[in-house]
């Protein structure tokens, strides 16, 4: 394609679609513009083999024409990809989408960074590459719009059902140009992966793409395939009925209070809240009606009485306030680990900052659940001293032991777990990684792997150790 050959549409069809839909002009720009990045990468970029569409936009783009807009685009990777080289593409990308469409990319602007946002690191391998691309408003507006595209590299979030071919969906005149097929996560999955979010950040947009999907498809979906996958994801494989009555006594309230804001959709395929919230709770009654009921081993974890105030309270960093083994205390909450003892036995634990200290003073202290006995929420906001990891409740760490595995056990009738967090940092010049007892990212002089002095000396945030 040449300059001769400009496909990209005309402002009166942003107008008409905004109109029909009644969303803003700007969301009809971004989704536009998702469909050429998505063309760009699957056909003229080298990752287009490497990569896969997951989260909203694989509903969007892959499955599901009239689906809500979805503010990024989340892909996934089975493997690495260097920042120079994933800019770089997405780069060359931009410029292709200049010739073929004419969108102005302000290609000065870009930017990349890796982070580890608290609800998917639970591995140290993980990656996560924050892209911010900049395209000039299609009305000559001086404003631009910022589209961010999120690629997720993680062994946790590896792919358990296989990935699937399909075609484009790109609802604008200039469909038959953007002919391709792009590499989806499957359906059941994505939505297996929706049950998943719903059980850790209770944001609304997981919910009505859960709801959508369901109503939209009925028997079509192997139901299946989809639980069975949401709970390989999570430490529920041998309690299924727990995870269920957990999802069943969600915050509902919270998505009520959030679901104008956050769902944007045309408004034929609009669905209010208390809808999504009625069909939700009976779906999820069939969805698990083949697994076996019962309270097996269900002291391993904090049900929903429980998990609902913690979760408010890491959502908001507001204190809890508790009774535990018969002492009230006021405990600042940080983590929810499935962690395993010497002894064998798995559970879930509480991290908290004690800040009355019951029997052994301030500090921090890991707690279970059956030894509490009263649980609330209060209005006393605090300021995090650690990483407050709360949204990866649910989940198994990889690091999941309270003890080294490289150590033999001790014959002792009394072990000792050890409460202090370490705050792990990699060095981004040769992948060392160091301990803190402190959040800091100093790094100490060190050498490579060739045995030479490393360069580095600020390392990146990895995860945190208890």
């Amino acid at each position: 394609m040449g300059r001769d050959e400009v496909f990209m549409i005309s402002k009166n069809e942003i107008d008409t679609k905004a109109a029909e839909f009644e969303i803003l002009p700007a969301n009809v720009q971004r989704d536009y513009v998702f469909g050429w990045i998505l063309f760009g990468l699957f056909t003229n970029s080298d990752l287009k083999d490497r990569i896969f569409l997951k989260g909203g936009n694989a509903l969007r783009k892959g499955y599901f024409e009239n689906t809500r807009f979805s503010p990024d685009l989340d892909f996934g990777t089975p493997g690495e990809v260097a920042q120079d080289e994933l800019l770089f593409e997405l780069k060359k990308v931009c410029s292709y989408i200049d010739t073929c469409a004419g969108i102005k990319f302000l290609n000065d602007e870009h930017k990349i960074r890796e982070w580890y946002p608290a609800s998917e690191s639970v591995v140290n391998d993980l990656k996560v590459y924050d892209v911010r691309l900049y395209f000039q408003d299609f009305y000559g507006n001086a404003e631009h719009i910022k589209i961010r595209i999120s690629i997720d590299f993680t062994r946790y979030d590896k792919v358990l059902l296989p990935l699937q071919s399909q075609e484009l969906i790109h609802p604008y005149s200039d469909s038959s140009t953007l002919n391709c097929t792009i590499r989806c996560m499957k359906l059941e999955e994505i939505i297996a992966t929706k049950l998943k979010c719903l059980l850790q950040r209770q944001h609304a947009p997981d919910l009505f793409d859960y709801v959508y999907s369901i109503r939209l498809l009925g028997g079509k979906l192997n139901r299946r395939e989809l639980v069975t996958t949401f709970i390989r994801k999570t430490i529920f494989d041998r309690n299924p009925q727990v995870v269920k009555e957990i999802l069943l006594k969600s915050p509902f309230g919270f998505f009520r209070d959030y679901w104008q804001k956050t769902i944007v959709c045309a408004k034929q395929t609009a669905i209010a809240a208390e809808e999504a919230i009625s069909f939700f709770m009976k779906d999820l009654n069939d969805l698990f009606k083949d697994f076996p009921a019962g309270n097996y081993n269900a002291f391993q974890f904090f049900g929903p009485e429980l998990r609902v105030p913690i979760m408010e309270a890491g959502r908001l960093n507001t204190c809890l306030r508790i009774t535990y083994n018969g002492t009230q205390r006021l405990v600042e909450p940080y983590s929810l680990k499935y962690m395993q003892r010497k002894d064998g036995l798995e559970r879930e634990y509480l991290y908290v900052y004690d800040r009355d200290g019951g029997h052994s003073g301030p500090g921090v202290k890991t707690l279970v659940a059956e030894k509490i006995t009263k649980i609330e929420n209060t209005q006393e906001i605090f300021e995090p001293q650690f990483p407050v990891e709360l949204s990866k409740a649910g989940e198994t760490p990889e690091d999941h032991y309270f003890f080294d595995l490289n150590r033999p056990v001790k014959s002792s009738s009394r072990q000792t777990i050890a409460h202090s967090p370490k705050y792990i940092y990699r060095c981004p010049h040769c992948g060392k990684e160091f301990k803190r007892d402190k959040m800091s990212s100093e790094l100490n002089p060190h050498k490579n792997k060739n045995g030479r002095q490393c360069s580095g000396r600020y390392g990146y945030y990895v995860t945190t150790k208890w």
